[in-house]
């Protein structure tokens, strides 16, 4: 039983750490990424202008450029970092907070635990992402006006982002922690004088800790997804600066200091109907990633929870080898012990 002879689970995570690691070279290998790309290409014959910004895959490849030119594929890559790190604080976040909230849940008297369940149910019902647009906007809003640095905002849309699942997520690990302490063992263990802080020590922690790997990828997974939404409302990680290029009318345009996934669909969203790839590039990074982290939690939760074995192709075909000769030697035992017994008569 190990996770570390799946492909399933290297290949996946390779590919995100690729990311993160390649987000900290482009800087170093390209320092002026981040600067406006040509204003326009020609043609070498002729010399006439063939194309300007937003350049297409063929123009720009792989995946073009944006409006102002930058490669799409080096600014993804290069805000990699802001987007998957901080996606990992969230979890781990979450994580910590339903910890803590599901022990608490988990000791409730019963007629609480089941009021505070009702409570707590009418968040799955409500799209977190309407929640966490309403409660930060008003900081986008002073990040716009340079009353906010892009760092401190960044901080506090981890925290608020992290805060506003522990609720639900609390019941969910505290019904499970209470479920878990009606076992036979740790009833006789409370039979035995054990108290809440020693069944929390030798029960309730090793029962969330084997469970908070599998826990740790699902948020993640759910967390890339929810920052696609807000991206698309404008509220990205680190904050979007606004500036109106309309003259009789107000025309906002969307820049980031980050160039995290979600900032990038938001600077382009405009574009959706004219240069579609655009948009569909930041999502076909996220599409990749939340795919990576599925796989991953796919495969930790067969072998830590369900028990299964990740066997490799080479020992699975022994085994089958071992079992087959196996079955051949039992039978050709019972021939001979039948032979005997006939001789015998």
């Amino acid at each position: 039983m190990s996770v570390f002879r799946s492909y399933r689970f290297w290949i996946p995570l390779l590919i995100l750490l690729a990311m993160i690691i390649g987000s900290y070279l482009v800087p170093v290998l390209d320092p002026d990424f981040q600067e406006s790309g040509p204003s326009y290409m020609t043609d070498e014959e002729t010399g006439r202008v063939i194309a300007a910004p937003p350049y297409s895959l063929s123009e720009m490849p792989p995946l073009g450029s944006d409006k102002l030119g930058r490669n799409m594929f080096i600014i993804l890559v290069a805000g990699a970092k802001y987007t998957l790190l901080s996606a990992m604080a969230i979890a781990l976040l979450r994580m910590a907070g339903g910890f803590i909230t599901g022990v608490l849940y988990a000791f409730l008297p019963r007629w609480f635990r089941a009021g505070a369940k009702g409570l707590l149910d009418t968040f799955n019902f409500i799209p977190l992402a309407i929640v966490v647009y309403i409660l930060l906007f008003p900081l986008q809003l002073a990040f716009a006006g340079g009353a906010l640095p892009s760092f401190r905002f960044l901080i506090i849309e981890v925290i608020v982002i992290s805060l506003i699942v522990i609720p639900s997520l609390g019941m969910y690990v505290g019904q499970g922690m209470h479920d878990f302490l009606k076992q036979d063992f740790v009833a006789a263990s409370r039979t035995m004088g054990a108290g809440r802080i020693q069944l929390i020590r030798r029960h309730l922690w090793p029962y969330f800790s084997r469970q908070s790997i599998v826990l740790f990828s699902e948020q993640l997974a759910q967390t890339l997804f929810l920052l696609v939404q807000l991206g698309i409302l404008h509220i990205t990680l680190g904050g979007l600066i606004t500036e109106n290029f309309g003259v009789l009318e107000y025309i906002p345009q969307y820049f980031s200091v980050t160039n995290e996934w979600a900032a990038t669909m938001s600077i382009n969203i405009q574009q959706i109907f004219n240069k579609p790839m655009l948009l569909l590039s930041p999502l076909l990074f996220f599409a990749v990633s939340i795919y990576c982290v599925n796989q991953i939690s796919s495969v930790l939760r067969q072998v830590l929870i369900e028990g299964h074995m990740i066997r490799g192709r080479r020992r699975k075909k022994i085994e089958q080898t071992t079992t087959v000769l196996s079955k051949q030697n039992v039978e050709d035992f019972h021939f001979v012990q039948g032979r005997n017994q006939h001789e015998s008569i």
